[in-house]
């Protein structure tokens, strides 16, 4: 679950990239076809990675599945866990590691993070999809491991916006 390997200063730094990742990836407008395109996007990134995984995108003003997508052998718990790294999220009000990162940058134990699996799931790959300031939608992948769910977020999102973003000097997964 967590790479509690890391230290509290650099889970800050994580924590400072996290925001900058936020901060860039925006959009001015979205709505039902960008978010098929966006998904898209991340399904088809599969092909590139040793593991497969769900992607889904829930629209916020109503808790609507705007997108959805399995690999052959995903199923209901993938999507189980994308839907708790979703609430993970929303209940952060950042990207789904932003609780994880907040307990070792404070020192504090896991457990408290982790006592709400499957509910709310604290690990990468739920991430804000924001107009402006406000969050319209999140994107969450589930089935990879070692952080690559959300390096698949941020590959989807920077193609679709066309920016690059900075990524993480430590292994947080």
């Amino acid at each position: 679950m967590a790479d509690t390997t890391i230290t509290p200063q650099q889970a800050r730094e994580a924590m400072e990239v996290l925001l900058e990742q936020e901060r860039m990836l925006r959009y001015e407008l979205f709505d039902a076809q960008r978010a098929l395109e966006l998904g898209r996007i991340a399904a088809e990134l599969a092909p590139e990675y040793d593991e497969t995984y769900t992607v889904t995108i829930t629209r916020e003003s109503d808790d609507a599945i705007w997108f959805q997508w399995l690999a052959d052998d995903k199923g209901a718990r993938n999507l189980m866990f994308a839907t708790g790294k979703r609430n993970a999220a929303r209940t952060a009000g950042h990207a789904s590691p932003w609780a994880q990162l907040t307990a070792i940058a404070e020192g504090k134990p896991l457990d408290d993070v982790w006592a709400k699996v499957p509910d709310e799931v604290a690990s990468l790959g739920a991430f804000p999809i924001r107009v402006g300031d406000e969050w319209v939608a999140t994107l969450a992948v589930s089935g990879l491991h070692n952080g690559l769910d959300h390096e698949v977020v941020l590959r989807a999102l920077e193609k679709a916006l066309g920016v690059t973003v900075p990524r993480w000097s430590v292994s947080v997964a």
